[in-house]
């Protein structure tokens, strides 16, 4: 029969082992309480990250709502109030040729302002048609050069709608601020990118300066929402020139 020389030591052994066991498991409860405590702290960063996001893209909307309401009511009172109410202070100066006229081009205006203002049904038309079909009605008051180049590829809405709505809004402030005889519109989309380039010969401005904030920050806005990077350059009596490029998402 085996029997141990010295059972003072096995028993020490024994104790060391009990000892090695007992560090070893609070050492890897203590790793699981902290790695538990970090997985809630970066859950709570996600969803206060979340929310920061949720309330920039609510302050966001609600800019461009009040910048559509802006809009229209300053299209309302200087173009149509002012042509109506030309013609009722003319309706005893004028025949009615001329009366019909000034009618006909209020209803235009009319016409051109619900356009705008209407989202545009995406799925039936291409975003080449729809800058085409917008840069059609503003034509008549500006010399309009347009050109585009489209690899065979679809474009989500998102995209369409908020690159449609900046060139809305890059087109409004040229005719209305910078004094051009000519606007160059250029859009490439291919399956990579999506480059949009608008150009006029206007007045230009100085960069840094308060016009810097008129309008911009409603293509600021459009353009987050669809991640294109944009660059503006523009100088004093040098025109303006934008440029836009977003990363294709096809739809």
């Amino acid at each position: 029969m085996l029997q141990w020389e010295n059972p003072g030591l096995v028993v020490g052994w024994i104790w060391i082992g009990i000892g090695l066991f007992f560090l070893t498991t609070v050492l890897i409860t203590l790793l699981i309480i902290n790695y538990l405590k970090s997985i809630r702290k970066n859950k709570q960063r996600v969803i206060q990250l979340v929310r920061n996001t949720q309330t920039e893209c609510w302050e966001n909307t609600i800019h461009l709502q009040e910048r559509d309401r802006e809009r229209l009511a300053e299209e309302l009172h200087d173009n149509i109030i002012s042509r109506l109410n030309l013609i009722r202070l003319n309706m005893n100066h004028k025949n009615r040729d001329e009366l019909n006229l000034d009618l006909k081009k209020s209803m235009q205006l009319i016409r051109e302002l619900s356009h705008n203002l209407t989202p545009p049904d995406l799925s039936e038309i291409e975003l080449t048609d729809l800058i085409a079909d917008y840069l059609n009605q503003i034509g008549k008051n500006i010399e309009i050069a347009y050109h585009h180049i489209v690899t065979d590829t679809s474009i989500s809405s998102p995209v369409k709608l908020n690159i449609f709505r900046i060139v809305q809004e890059l087109v409004t402030n040229v005719l209305k601020h910078a004094n051009a005889t000519r606007i160059d519109v250029s859009l490439r989309i291919s399956l990579e990118y999506l480059m949009l380039t608008i150009e006029d010969n206007g007045s230009g401005f100085k960069q840094g300066t308060h016009y810097n904030g008129i309008g911009l920050r409603n293509i600021q806005s459009r353009a987050q929402k669809i991640q294109a990077v944009y660059k503006l350059k523009s100088r004093p009596e040098k025109g303006t020139k934008f440029i836009a490029c977003v990363g294709i998402v096809e739809a």
